[in-house]
């Protein structure tokens, strides 16, 4: 993803919430900060506490696994948060790092001691790995996505002390717990996600740089690639994360059925609320005509598959684009000849 700068310069973006951790857990390191967030065993009977079933994650006590930790953060963390947008990855982080943590302390509760006792954000990463089974679109690699969160926690003992092996097999039992749907109750709603997204704070992140909100494909406010009819989704996909994605696809097919009808040489009609406002700014701010940008936008449903087609030269300039879903009245794109 890129952000515009200066006029005629293009700059990346660091997705925000990837990037903040890293700030954090290097400036908790410096501070020495990291034996003060540890997994106590006794966690649960002080009240004063609590906030280490969080916060653990964020402290390391050795230079390997700081180091570890940083280093994933790139190359897994941004393209997670690439994959989810911002808050849905800071809400599933946040909810696997207490699951991972909770569950760490209630061993170590009935007498399995080395299941606490350590602190870093390792945990997080596998439980991260091992959850990607809840989003069916994933692209194909060399070795299947159910084994990388295995072969990381094998290699990770080897490469750093900390955390305790107990505690990040914790991580994973959480990644694959949530990829089952056990989590579906402490979900953030589309409605609740939508709103958030289009508060002040959000879109005032989603313009800043180089540090930027990125916002979360297959929204509401966007028309996500449907899929033929027949299709079904992949093995391991959820009964409930598959029953919201074809009610989704419906309720997008049903919008475009309830449009003005349009003969066969008239132009395409597109308004302009189809589309994510927050992917379409970004867009715009690249220097990409907003008719071209909407109908990219409503293609692909993402802002990496709308910038492809758009520099790619696939996008023409047949469609015309209103400002609600009410007709043709007022288009912003140039008008029929």
């Amino acid at each position: 993803m890129h952000a515009r700068g200066p006029p005629g310069l293009l700059f990346p973006v660091l997705p925000l919430a990837s990037s903040v951790l890293m700030l954090l857990m290097s400036s908790l390191w410096l501070l020495g900060a990291g034996p003060s967030l540890v997994l106590a065993p006794d966690l649960l009977l002080d009240p004063w506490q609590v906030h280490r079933l969080l916060t653990h994650v964020l402290g390391h006590t050795a230079l390997p696994g700081l180091l570890l930790s940083l280093l994933l953060l790139p190359t897994l963390g941004w393209r997670q948060e690439c994959h989810l947008g911002t808050l849905r990855f800071l809400h599933a982080s946040t909810l696997l790092a207490v699951a991972s943590g909770l569950m760490a302390v209630l061993l170590a509760g009935l007498g399995v001691s080395s299941a606490a006792g350590g602190c870093g954000y390792m945990p997080v990463h596998l439980a991260m790995l091992a959850g990607q089974g809840y989003h069916p679109r994933q692209p194909r690699r060399a070795l299947p996505p159910w084994l990388l969160p295995w072969l990381l926690l094998a290699l990770t003992p080897l490469l750093s002390p900390e955390p305790p092996f107990l505690q990040l097999f914790c991580g994973l039992l959480a990644g694959l717990a949530y990829a089952a749907g056990a989590f579906w109750w402490l979900e953030l709603s589309e409605r609740r996600l939508r709103a958030l997204q289009e508060g002040v704070l959000c879109r005032a992140l989603a313009r800043c740089w180089p540090l930027q909100l990125l916002p979360t494909p297959g929204g509401l406010g966007e028309l996500p690639v449907t899929h033929p009819a027949g299709v079904s989704f992949p093995a391991g996909t959820p009964l409930w994360a598959a029953l919201d994605e074809q009610m989704l696809q419906e309720g997008i097919q049903a919008s475009l059925l309830e449009g003005p009808a349009q003969g066969p040489e008239s132009p395409l009609w597109l308004p302009k609320s189809s589309v994510s406002s927050l992917r379409l700014q970004q867009l715009e701010r690249m220097g990409f005509p907003t008719e071209q940008a909407v109908v990219a936008l409503a293609a692909t449903g993402r802002v990496e598959g709308a910038v492809s087609l758009l520099v790619s030269g696939e996008v023409g300039t047949e469609a015309l684009v209103t400002q609600g879903r009410g007709g043709p009245a007022h288009p912003e794109g140039p008008g029929p000849p």
